[in-house]
């Protein structure tokens, strides 16, 4: 009976199905191919609207950039903050007047849902602006934020891709009500 059973046991085991090899796996390779070019796309998660991801600003009629000799002050730079030491001398920042705007160009259309861009706040001021997104086909532009924006201003819309952001300052600020003044600008993918 015994001699029986193990026979029993040994052809069951070989109808049963070895599991695949990837049976417990989270995701199949398509999945994967799929995660890596999104992972592409988006960036690869950091911020595109900086100038070390090729990012560029479009230089308009006025738009001015503040210099301190030996530091870089465009708003699209990695460093985060930056005052200089001469008490003179203002933050770095570039800025337009009213009717103007400041064009952040990307190196490619990439999927982004999340902006953030600091305005100049040494006093409390308050600007009136208009953030745009410009779409992959760099004509195309959508109104993402609109409105007053004080010092640090953070942006969330649906994920779309964008070539570029326009920042179109509607009414100046609280303080000269004519200009519209960014120390850094970022753009990213966040979850």
């Amino acid at each position: 009976m015994k001699l029986l059973i193990l026979f029993f046991l040994i052809e069951f085991s070989k109808l049963s199905q070895l599991p695949a090899p990837d049976a417990n796996a989270k995701c199949s390779q398509n999945d994967l191919y799929i995660q890596k070019k999104a992972f592409n796309i988006r960036g690869y998660y950091n911020d595109v609207a900086s100038s070390f991801n090729g990012a560029l600003l479009q230089q308009s009629e006025r738009i001015t950039i503040f210099r301190t000799p030996g530091i870089d002050n465009n708003p699209l730079r990695n460093l985060l903050y930056y005052y200089p030491s001469d008490p003179k001398l203002h933050q770095g920042h570039a800025f337009a007047i009213i009717g103007e705007s400041i064009i952040v160009k990307f190196q490619q259309a990439y999927e982004i849902n999340t902006v953030r861009f600091w305005m100049l706040d040494v006093d409390g001021r308050v600007t009136d602006l208009q953030v745009l997104a410009i779409a992959a086909d760099r004509k195309t532009e959508k109104v993402i934020y609109d409105g007053l924006a004080p010092n640090l201003n953070i942006v969330r819309f649906s994920d779309q891709s964008v070539s570029g952001l326009k920042f179109y300052n509607r009414g100046g600020e609280s303080i000269h009500h004519l200009y519209m003044s960014i120390i850094k600008i970022q753009a990213f993918y966040a979850f």
